[in-house]
């Protein structure tokens, strides 16, 4: 299955000017969760896939998944030997996707297609995911595996267009064709909400973010302008967001303005955090909950000097060693309302979360 295209913002160099006076423009609602995409293997079109994704069907009408990079699996693998972070888009898979539609578009298109959707996990902004019924996976766009044979690689990922992807019009009817009615909300597959339908010379400097189709009390991280004419997609992501986003998962080490800030930017990884937590839970008995920030932030700080004594003696820049730890708890409290809310959302133990993904 083919990789999306990153994505540029609105005033990235590869954007040009004239993007904004396109005639087809269209916002649609940028929602935050995780990179989903999936695919159905039609023995009708078995010459056409890749090989991984030929491995991990499990027979005809497998719905084979991936997410950004990898592909993950099939629907009808067991959900032990799926990551748990991945456990509510594959049960959508099995219960709001109808496989007999989408293999009719098979046969319009002449092939198979790749579906890209969000996986609605919690990341930065809560949609409300444990008091509402959010959908499982929400689509923004469709690419016929006919034309990605016309694909090259570009050097600069920024520079790669969206020529062969299905226009609006096409990939939104496809959406309703293929979701499965009368599912639990919870496990629902929904289009991508379409905010609006600029005139062309569209100002992202001067627009005003709505609130999310998912939520009335939380506003969108942003949005995606997208010209099938122009075959580009632009992002325009609220600084508010971009704020929410450094509050969760830290700041990147370039971006530190205290040696305090830049050593846990650096070194206090969600990967780092989440194996504490398996330590705690697995081979220590602890219960799960917030509560064990207390025994886990002082770990992780410890690990930190454990695994990097040698890079830390050499950092270019100083620090205070007890500046260290109440940045450490603030990442790991919020890691692990992270854990939670995901373990919950998932039906799933939190030390599944992310076992597999990273």
């Amino acid at each position: 299955m083919k990789v999306y295209p990153k994505i540029p913002r609105h005033d990235h160099p590869v954007v040009p000017s004239s993007f904004f006076e396109a005639s087809d423009l269209r916002l649609i609602e940028k929602y935050d969760g995780s990179s989903f995409r999936f695919t159905l293997y039609d023995n009708r079109y078995a010459d056409t896939y890749p090989e991984r994704v030929a491995e991990a069907a499990d027979g005809d009408g497998s719905l084979v998944f991936g997410t950004r990079r990898s592909i993950r699996g099939s629907h009808r693998d067991p959900l032990g030997d799926i990551d748990g972070a991945l456990h509510r888009a594959v049960r959508c898979l099995r219960e709001g996707i109808d496989a007999a539609a989408l293999r009719s578009v098979h046969d319009e298109f002449e092939g198979p297609i790749v579906v890209y959707a969000e996986n609605l996990v919690y990341s930065t902004l809560d949609y409300g995911y444990t008091e509402r019924e959010i959908p499982a996976l929400v689509g923004f766009d469709v690419l016929p595996y006919a034309a990605i044979e016309t694909m090259t690689p570009s050097g600069n990922p920024y520079e790669e267009t969206f020529e062969g992807f299905l226009d609006v019009g096409d990939a939104w009817a496809i959406f309703e064709r293929i979701r499965a009615a009368d599912v639990p909300a919870e496990l629902a597959f929904e289009p991508a909400r379409i905010v609006d339908r600029p005139d062309p010379g569209f100002d992202p400097g001067a627009y005003t973010f709505p609130t999310s189709s998912l939520a009335d009390d939380v506003r969108v991280e942003g949005v995606v302008v997208r010209s099938d004419e122009a075959n580009r997609r632009v992002k325009v992501v609220r600084e508010a967001f971009a704020e929410l986003n450094r509050d969760q998962f830290g700041q990147r080490p370039e971006a530190a303005e205290t040696g305090a800030e830049y050593v846990v930017a650096t070194y206090c990884t969600p990967a780092r955090i989440r194996k504490q937590v398996r330590e705690l839970l697995l081979e220590e008995g602890r219960e799960f909950g917030l509560h064990l920030n207390e025994e886990l932030y002082p770990r992780v700080v410890e690990d930190i000097w454990a695994e990097n004594w040698r890079e830390l003696m050499d950092l270019d820049v100083s620090f205070t060693p007890a500046d260290v730890h109440p940045l450490v708890a603030e990442r790991c409290i919020a890691e692990l309302r992270t854990m939670q809310t995901n373990a919950e959302l998932n039906d799933t133990d939190p030390t599944r979360l992310w076992e597999h993904l990273e």
